[in-house]
């Protein structure tokens, strides 16, 4: 029996886009994933109105920035713990 000879078509991968479209995890699209991404931000900002109206809440909120800036402080410079 004898052994045919067959030629196969080299084709090139068909090229990627260069835009970002990403997964979606929700299955929304790009205008869905920005509308989310508005809302999300609007509540943030209104939560942090929110934080800001409490005196209490900010002394704590202030109290626990300057330690963890302290803490910062002592990495940065080399200093142990």
């Amino acid at each position: 029996m004898a052994i045919r000879k067959t030629t196969t078509k080299k084709t090139t991968p068909a090229k990627k886009s260069s835009s970002s479209v990403g997964i979606s995890l929700f299955g929304g699209t790009k205008a869905d994933m920005r509308k989310y991404e508005i809302e999300s931000a609007m509540s943030t900002l209104q939560r942090a109105s929110e934080i800001q109206k409490n005196a209490k809440l900010m002394n704590d909120v202030k109290k626990m920035a300057a330690e963890k800036a302290k803490e910062f402080t002592n990495i940065a410079s080399g200093k142990k713990f």
